[in-house]
């Protein structure tokens, strides 16, 4: 065949894999906001079957004739890096069976639903025969897949491209040394900062109002953007025009989905400010994870977290809730939304507790894969875990094991890139402020300069590159987790006075 022949059958082939992804993505959008719960397993069964579809056209063998063919060519490095990304995501399928592959979605989806009763009904016994099967089914994948390698590396690697086992415990042993004793000594002077007006009562109604200011702010626009609600706040990117996030409301915590749209604001960007040739391609859809992360945490905890980003959205937060906040300053209120105590939800964890969280599911998911986990009692290992690394006591399995959506879909290796993008946004910071006066652009109503400038140096280039790459690329360094250390010891040390 020729080259142009090769090009025209790649860029068909696409075009239908893109379709079907739209709409599974819908449906699965629709499955977690507004579809009735009676109708899921009909749904589980149609989505099913779409995936057992997509399967055919992925591993379809003129597919992957052509994909070899085109991966010996010289096509420029945006299209190389595009074949390359293409052929590692059909490595990935072609290695594992197709009845397998539909089995494995049927549960993924079943396990969904009875997490979400689980959750609520704070019943682990519900929903541990679907973890221990989709633990079984991620562990003969990964033998399928990469026989080779450690099964957790085939995972980590899924979600973060070239990241190790190796490479997360170097990372995670300087969380732990440096964070872990600042966490437990910021807990000896926890009356340094007040946020007891945090949990009040915020009616859910007020703070969905209050939830379309805070898009305004951000230039989250309705053309290319929209929110719900569901029981995890997440971000599906239907296309690069058509991103979709949600939040979820609580009603004693009226920071908690401030910051949930902050984040999830901070993915819907990175989704639409990439390339519009790269749109439909791996190169949109394969960004990483950590990569992704870096964006949504940048938002949320870097900006997000400042007092002159909060200076202009303040006042209308106290229009809604005149008697919980009408007499608290904005200092004081700044104050509370950087507070950092040991706490039971990863979601609603500050800055400096949250890595802790994350270093916790690393490793249960570790020795889930090493086999040193006592599977039979993964939610006492979960609770054990989190009386080490956050000295509290988990209540009950609905705060504990069931609290994240993740394992209800065999989303194995996707946890630790939460922490890695986290570092990485502190190095993107340290640059940004080079360019930027962020706060006078804060202050000034004028969060498009954010924006612009992480699409400029980060974002239009989706998954161009791997994560080492584009940090290089949009900060002139080498990725140096320093960053982050020294950033969160500086801020909350100095919050709770501990050096006076």
């Amino acid at each position: 065949m020729t080259r142009e022949e090769a090009l025209t059958f790649y860029k068909n082939w696409q075009e239908k894999k893109e379709a079907y992804g739209l709409v599974m993505s819908t449906a699965y959008y629709d499955q977690e906001t507004i579809a009735p719960q009676a109708g899921s397993a009909v749904r589980n069964k149609a989505l099913a079957y779409l995936s057992g579809e997509v399967y055919d056209i992925e591993t379809d063998p003129k597919a992957i004739e052509v994909l070899e063919f085109l991966a010996k060519e010289d096509l420029g490095e945006e299209k190389n890096r595009e074949i390359a990304l293409a052929l590692r995501s059909l490595d990935n399928v072609r290695a594992l069976d197709k009845e397998e592959v539909v089995a494995f979605n049927e549960e993924s989806m079943a396990s969904f639903d009875d997490w979400q009763k689980a959750k609520h009904e704070k019943d682990y016994a519900r929903f541990e025969p679907h973890l221990l099967k989709l633990i079984g089914f991620s562990k003969r994948f990964a033998a399928k897949r990469h026989p080779d390698m450690d099964p957790y590396d085939v995972y980590l690697d899924d979600y973060e491209e070239g990241m190790t086992a190796a490479d997360y415990d170097r990372f995670f042993d300087l969380v732990r040394s440096e964070l872990s004793p600042l966490v437990f000594e910021i807990a000896q002077h926890q009356d340094r900062v007040d946020d007891s007006f945090l949990h009040l009562d915020y009616p859910k109604e007020k703070q969905a109002k209050f939830a379309e200011d805070i898009c305004k702010a951000l230039g989250f626009s309705r053309d290319w953007g929209y929110m719900g609600i569901s029981e995890h706040p997440f971000t599906n990117g239907i296309s690069k025009n058509d991103v979709r996030i949600t939040t979820a409301y609580d009603e004693k915590d009226v920071s908690a989905s401030l910051y949930s749209i902050v984040h999830e604001v901070g993915h819907a960007f990175f989704e639409h400010q990439v390339k519009d040739e790269f749109a439909g391609t791996p190169l949109h859809h394969m960004i990483s994870s950590g990569m992704h992360e870096s964006q949504s945490r940048f938002l949320e905890n870097y900006i997000g977290r400042r007092k002159a980003f909060l200076k202009g959205l303040y006042p209308k937060l106290q229009e809604y809730f005149p008697e919980q906040l009408g007499n608290v300053s904005l200092d004081a209120f700044w104050r509370a939304v950087n507070a950092s105590r040991p706490s039971l939800i990863r979601t609603q964890a500050d800055e400096l507790t949250y890595p802790l969280h994350i270093l916790i599911r690393y490793e249960i998911e570790k020795s889930i894969f090493k086999g040193t986990a006592d599977l039979e009692h993964l939610n006492t290992l979960w609770n054990e875990k989190y009386k080490e690394y956050l000295g509290v006591d988990v209540p009950d399995d609905g705060v504990g094991i069931l609290q994240d959506v993740h394992w209800s879909g065999a989303s194995f290796g996707y946890f630790p890139t939460y922490a890695l993008g986290s570092a990485i946004g502190a190095q993107l910071l340290h640059a940004m402020e080079k360019d930027l006066d962020i706060d006078a652009a804060l202050e000034k109503g004028e969060f498009f300069r954010i924006t612009d400038w992480l699409k400029e140096h980060f974002q239009q280039y989706g998954a161009r590159y791997t994560f080492k790459e584009a940090v290089v690329k949009a900060t002139g360094e080498e990725f140096d987790p320093h960053y982050y250390i020294d950033y969160l010891k500086k801020k909350y040390r100095t919050l709770y006075g501990l050096d006076q």
